[in-house]
């Protein structure tokens, strides 16, 4: 989700609308066979927040691809 998040913003260089994160959080909901809720997407976006603040760079944290998801 992040990443083509962040693929949208370079190309477009204009932040992405609450419309186009929750098209995205759907995608990746549906890729990971989740339900799209509102407790789905707290937890969700809670490990998305370690995994950045994990991360040397956004660059890095991108490349990391879904595995870690799992």
């Amino acid at each position: 989700m992040l990443s083509s998040l962040m693929t949208s913003v370079l190309q477009k260089r204009v932040a992405p609308s609450d419309e186009q994160v929750r098209h995205h959080f759907g995608l990746a909901c549906e890729r990971a066979g989740l339900i799209a809720t509102e407790e789905a997407a707290i937890r969700i976006l809670k490990r998305v927040s370690r995994e950045i603040n994990k991360a040397r760079s956004m660059l890095e944290f991108i490349g990391r691809g879904t595995d870690w998801l799992q």
